[in-house]
């Protein structure tokens, strides 16, 4: 052990990661990202090997290092040396989808010295693949997607010879001014007076599920209280889960993305609003909808070229009255989201102790029934070459429903993906969720002017 090892203690965003690792007691998969790539271009696997070993030099979270003596605290190794990487020959696409799913869903063990796997592969078609299954403490989804990305610009300096591509950015760094935050106590301060205030306005919100409202309505009647506006979904044991991955044609994709581009909106408020109207129909068409979103908070040149966690769950609740127009309800959502982006260091965790204070929640209660991520992928993501991205299977998970949704690369549509306890939410549920979440954009991007009222009456 280096006697000058500098040691940091989680940041914020990094311990939201660990509660869900602390809390999941048998199945430990559920804090790690499972991510592949598939390209056109030949690959040289000698090279893209070099390649790799030069990633880790450029890319520090790569070198980070976990450890719990004296409580939890990371490092960044000088230099790692990862072996040879495994290259896989695919006869089928069934053998693929099994082989990655099945790492998946293996646990990699960050605190004994693994921080991820990686694997080269053809694809019974001839094309070629790199996945990289990382654990969440030491990368986001934009991270791994940076990643990604980099790998290929540094891939191709080595192939032609030519000087590496401009440098990342530190995580070191980062992590230094995460922590300053904390303790600015000023600034957590206003923070968290923002988010007092910003639930309290309207009260406390309302439990609305995408299964519908027959678990609020048990709660009430075990706990004897016809008002009451939460309910349990944090469950620890029953954590089975499955992936369900939704297309969606090019002719319905078409009219959404139209619209996100005429207007300028990101798909982080649109389609997080289509889904909005099929939950509020659901539950009684409830205008009150409390979801929790995943944002990455890269906002310097140096976080957004670099890896490492930074994303953090934020509270989005919004009250949509049926009155607003469909272009009105995104304007609004648009108008909260860069409220919220003002105070989005605020701890999550912090949030949640303030946030059962505030309503007399239990610890398993609360109101916001599901995380929405909207991943920016673009056509020129992976610096512009001709991709595909896949994600896999936990198998495990300790929420109800995390939902994500991204543009398709390679058909210019849009893609869904539903990872779902499948003992609180059924395929079922699911398919209607997507479905009603497609009705309610179709028609809305199609026609902003028609009332929300007008959206729920056709989902």
């Amino acid at each position: 052990m280096s006697s000058n090892r500098e040691y940091f203690p989680f940041t914020p965003a990094q311990e939201m990661i660990h509660f869900m690792l602390k809390y999941s007691f048998f199945h430990k998969q559920v804090i790690q990202i499972p991510a592949s790539i598939v390209v056109k271009r030949k690959i040289d696997f000698d090279i893209m090997q070099k390649a790799v070993e030069k990633e880790i030099e450029r890319n520090d979270c790569m070198r980070l290092r976990f450890e719990k003596k004296g409580g939890l605290r990371q490092y960044f190794e000088d230099k790692i040396e990862i072996g040879k990487i495994p290259v896989i020959s695919f006869k089928t696409q069934q053998e693929q989808e099994d082989f990655l799913t099945a790492d998946a869903q293996k646990p990699i063990r960050c605190f004994k010295g693994e921080t991820y796997r990686l694997y080269f592969f053809n694809t019974p078609d001839g094309r070629n693949g790199i996945y990289i299954n990382v654990i969440h403490l030491a990368m986001d989804a934009p991270a791994v997607f940076t990643f990604f990305a980099d790998l290929l610009a540094v891939y191709e300096a080595l192939e032609a010879g030519i000087d590496m591509p401009a440098p990342l950015g530190s995580y070191r760094e980062t992590i230094k001014k995460e922590l300053e935050y904390i303790n600015n106590k000023e600034k957590v301060q206003k923070d968290k007076e923002f988010f007092v205030n910003y639930f309290q306005k309207d009260g406390e919100p309302i439990w609305n599920g995408v299964m519908g409202p027959e678990p609020l309505d048990k709660a009430r009647i075990k706990k004897k209280n016809p008002e009451l506006k939460s309910c349990g979904s944090f469950d620890p044991i029953h954590d089975k889960a499955e992936l369900e991955k939704k297309p969606l044609s090019v002719e319905d994709s078409k009219v959404i993305l139209d619209f996100m581009n005429k207007n300028s909106i990101s798909g982080e408020c649109v389609v997080q609003l289509g889904m909005r109207l099929y939950v509020g129909k659901i539950n009684h068409r409830h205008e009150d909808t409390h979801f929790l979103v995943l944002s990455s908070r890269r906002k310097t040149l140096n976080d957004k070229r670099c890896g490492g966690t930074m994303a953090s769950a934020l509270p989005w609740r919004i009250i949509l009255p049926e009155t607003l127009t469909f272009a009105q309800a995104v304007d609004k959502l648009k108008v909260l989201q860069g409220d919220i982006m003002r105070h989005n260091n605020y701890p999550f965790l912090t949030w949640l102790e303030v946030e059962r204070e505030m309503f007399n929640y239990g610890m398993v209660d609360g109101t916001s029934t599901m995380m929405f991520s909207w991943f920016p992928l673009e056509d020129d993501t992976m610096n512009g070459w001709e991709y595909e991205f896949h994600s896999y299977c936990l198998g495990r998970y300790v929420m109800p429903l995390y939902t994500y949704a991204m543009k398709d690369s390679t058909t210019g549509g849009l893609r869904f993906a539903y990872l779902h306890r499948t003992d609180t939410i059924s395929k079922e549920n699911i398919d209607n969720l997507h479905n009603g979440t497609v009705k309610a954009l179709v028609a809305g991007c199609s026609n902003p002017e028609m009332t929300l009222g007008e959206i729920l009456d056709i989902i």
